[in-house]
């Protein structure tokens, strides 16, 4: 099913900044799990244990990005472990490396897992500066978060959400919260490099063919966003009355900040930063902000949706400073997919193996928490239908909007912006029927 991905698209255009900022950075490692036993024919495996290992960025100029895969990941593999693991083998989440924000560092950390530490996985990567080469030619799985949109056309790399970013997704959802707030001129707002930039130019073309208006836009802002008050001052004039941003959560706080400062009366969509922690730092600045995003919504009905009961619980559990966190929870989805891949791969616990496995799965939903991704297509391609969650800044809390009844979810039958969204809801995306 869905395979578009929804992400911190403005970090990925940044990697060429951030090598130049974190050039006097040294790669880190932290040790979270225990020592794996004897060696068997596949590397990182004994009898009870498999070894596996990360590379995110934790430190330098644009760690927040991505800092809290980790802690995702690990709740969930303390939550597998502590059921006895997986096929009677533990997960040894050993190697948690820091790449900085450093396009070198990060091959040299990748080489190092693979060659050095001989682990059976990467289960997970979350930095701006990921490169494939070594996850490709070692046909190793790799699993993690996909700002960067090289993730694609390889069986062996698993986006959390699926490993193409199908960007011209985002018109139908993005013209859906438009007739919700009644708005009547959008504005799209990115930073100038690619992949923030083809997010908003996508979902641009999209509605302009539908025949929304368009009243302002600017492709073209300087990371991070410090100079979008003449854009405001601009969209003012204009008489935009909702504001789409392609920024992350910098230029955001930004953006809302002088929207503030000029007394512009106007709705805002962010395509990043509703973390519960940026909230409560900036409660005053992003009161009825709306997000779309690929899960259940942190604040919805656990009676309704079991994945989410089991998420906040472990989460709480093992990593309570991290619960309402979307990049660990990008975390929790990879660990989540490995998990499963290596249960079907059962006793030919093999690379290949868990590979082929992991792409026969046709509805992966993370124990349903996420929308359905199918990974026999998820890869190369993305297919309809598109679904989406919605939420909104009200209070400290982000609240679920726009729904049908008490399921959460909207999904789109195609990347026609005139179109709403069809119902009932395809079969197997989590919540009521």
């Amino acid at each position: 099913m869905r395979t578009h991905h929804k992400g911190r698209w403005a970090v990925s255009g940044l990697v060429a900044k951030a090598a130049v900022a974190a050039v006097a950075f040294v790669a880190g490692c932290v040790t979270i799990g225990g020592s794996a036993g004897a060696t068997t024919s596949a590397p990182g495996v004994t009898s009870n244990s498999i070894t596996v290992g990360t590379i995110s960025t934790q430190t330098g100029p644009i760690a927040s990005n991505f800092s809290s895969l980790i802690y995702g990941e690990k709740a969930y593999f303390d939550y597998i472990d502590a059921q006895g693991g997986i096929n009677g083998r533990k997960i040894d989440y050993k190697y948690a490396l820091d790449d900085a924000g450093n396009v070198t560092t990060f091959n040299q950390l990748a080489s190092t897992l693979i060659n050095q530490d001989h682990v059976f996985a990467i289960t997970g990567v979350a930095t701006a500066s990921f490169a494939p080469n070594y996850f490709v030619e070692a046909k190793i799985p790799t699993y993690g978060y996909n700002v960067s949109g090289n993730w694609s056309d390889q069986p062996n790399l698993f986006a959390a959400g699926g490993s193409v970013q199908f960007y011209p997704a985002e018109a139908p959802e993005i013209a859906y919260v438009a007739k919700k707030a009644k708005a009547k001129s959008v504005a799209f707002l990115a930073y100038g490099v690619a992949t923030s930039a083809n997010a908003c130019e996508a979902a641009d073309k999209g509605m302009t063919a539908a025949g929304y208006k368009i009243g302002y836009t600017d492709f073209k802002i300087d990371y991070p966003g410090t100079t979008v008050a003449t854009d405001v001052q601009r969209m003012r004039q204009a008489g935009v009355d909702l504001i789409v941003s392609c920024m992350d959560v910098l230029g955001n706080i930004n953006l809302a900040r002088s929207v503030q400062q000029y007394g512009l009366k106007t709705s805002q969509l962010w395509l990043s930063g509703n973390d519960k922690s940026t909230l409560e730092a900036n409660k005053s600045l992003m009161q009825g902000v709306y997000f779309d995003i690929q899960h259940v919504p942190f604040t919805a009905p656990t009676s309704e949706y079991p994945g989410l009961k089991l998420y906040l619980a472990q989460m709480t559990k093992y990593e309570p400073k991290y619960v309402e966190d979307e990049v660990a929870m990008q975390g929790w989805e990879s660990a989540a997919l490995f998990a499963q891949g290596v249960k079907m791969a059962g006793n030919n616990l093999t690379q290949a193996n868990v590979i082929a496995q992991t792409n026969k799965l046709t509805a992966f939903t993370a124990n349903g928490l996420t929308t359905p991704v199918n990974w026999v297509t998820a890869h190369t391609s993305s297919a309809p239908p598109y679904c989406d969650a919605y939420i909104q800044a009200k209070g400290v809390q982000y609240v679920p909007v726009f729904n049908q009844g008490k399921n959460v979810f909207n999904c789109f039958e195609s990347v026609n912006a005139a179109k709403g969204p069809v119902f009932p809801l395809p079969t197997g995306t989590p919540g009521p029927a």
